[in-house]
């Protein structure tokens, strides 16, 4: 099959895990035989590119941004209040970039286009890879279709799903909603986001299918598990933004709570942060016993911890920190949110606790910490289903989706 997938990032441009799970597919499938092509945004060139450059298996057409400014650097000058309104306001649909993309579709004439992240391209490039004849199936990442900043998070907390969205997501997305009729089918990587979408009505009348992200290929799985790593003392690892939304504040309280019980581990917080915000963590929560390292590779900080904690408090994708724990033997306590529950068997790779339920928290990270036995077993069945993240075996769900989805589209069409 040839494939064409539109990707807002891919890398060397990474800002998140989306582009760089779809550089993995995409690879993935050019390695089984597929053509494989992305049309990517060209970034300014004072950008600085931030990840691998790809490994040449896969043709990436770029296109300039036709907005207001690039939005996918941080460090830059803060943007005001109208320009981001503008830029949102152009983003809801851009038919500029859409007449681009739909330019470059009808050049490569693919079998079929995966459309994934769209900011800046905007979802106005849905309609335009049917005027240009290609199926399109949308593969969601996060909730950019319910939300322009595709995080739900608002006040501190999270909105849209106990909850009416705010007024001014339900104006800037009803433009994507519309575009959403040039969709065929949709590929989500988890289940928890598909039935969310369908719960605001969307996606609710196409095929579907779940497929969950794979393993980055520099992961590499881990041939056994580890002894404890920190010279016998148990240590727990955190792994993502340190921020609110991300349950930091959760996993420090439940950390006191462990340590007046008696608990001797330590704690290692990993990821970008405001320093202004570590400060004032450690200020409310003085421990002796944490370890705020910054940002890490995440294999050497993997192999360095007994279990992950995924305490997130907003509601995620998937998670893919828990399969990435996987592959070095590593089990998960995760919070149950958003997709992180789909890939922890509980009781076997780990447990799942309820979201900002510090008693909750406590109570499993004791339990492994206080049966040295538990936590390998745990390790073990984590590192034995590793594997079924590795990226051919994802590949190879994408390509039997699609060419059933194909063949259907093709026996309709004909009868």
């Amino acid at each position: 099959m040839r494939i064409l997938n539109i990707s807002s990032l891919y890398p060397p441009n990474v800002i998140g895990g989306a582009e760089l799970c779809t550089k993995t597919i995409a690879e993935a499938m050019a390695d089984a035989g597929h053509d494989m092509h992305v049309i990517t945004l060209q970034p300014p060139p004072d950008s600085q590119p931030n990840g691998d450059a790809n490994g040449g298996q896969v043709t990436v057409h770029e296109v300039p941004l036709a907005n207001v400014y690039w939005p996918f650097e941080s460090g830059r000058a803060a943007r005001s209040r109208i320009q981001k309104i503008v830029w949102h306001g152009i983003d809801t649909s851009n038919e500029v970039m859409a007449r681009r993309v739909e330019r470059i579709v009808r050049e490569v004439k693919p079998d079929v286009v995966l459309t994934h992240n769209l900011q800046g391209f905007s979802t106005a490039v849905m309609p335009a890879v049917k005027r240009a004849g290609a199926p399109l199936v949308h593969v969601p990442h996060d909730y950019s279709l319910l939300c322009p900043q595709t995080a739900l998070w608002r006040n501190g907390r999270g909105c849209g799903f106990r909850e009416l969205r705010c007024s001014g997501c339900k104006m800037l997305t009803a433009p994507r909603h519309r575009h959403l009729a040039a969709v065929d089918a949709v590929i989500s990587v988890s289940r928890s986001l598909l039935e969310f979408h369908r719960l605001h009505g969307l996606f609710t009348d196409i095929p579907t299918t779940v497929i969950h992200n794979a393993l980055r290929t520099e992961l590499k799985i881990r041939a056994r598990i580890a002894t404890l790593s920190n010279n016998d003392v148990f240590t727990f690892g955190y792994l993502g933004r340190v921020e609110r939304s991300k349950g930091i504040e959760t996993l420090l309280a439940a950390a006191v709570e462990l340590e007046a019980r008696g608990g001797r581990f330590r704690l290692r917080v990993a990821g970008r942060a405001d320093p202004v915000y570590i400060e004032s963590l450690r200020q409310r929560w003085p421990l002796t016993n944490v370890d705020y390292v910054g940002f890490v590779d995440s294999t050497e900080f993997l192999g360095s911890i007994d279990t992950l904690v995924f305490p997130s408090e907003w509601l995620e994708a998937l998670g893919n920190g828990v399969f990435e724990a996987y592959s070095q033997g590593v089990p998960v306590i995760g919070a149950a949110t958003g997709g992180i529950p789909e890939s922890i068997d509980a009781g076997v790779t780990g447990f799942v606790f309820e979201p900002g339920n510090v008693t909750d928290l406590t109570r499993a990270m004791s339990r492994l910490l206080n049966d040295p036995a538990l936590q390998t077993a745990q390790g073990e069945a984590a590192l034995a289903i590793a594997p079924q993240y590795l990226a051919p075996r994802r590949a190879a769900e994408y390509v039997s989706f699609l060419e059933t989805f194909l063949a259907d589209r093709a026996e309709g069409a004909a009868a």
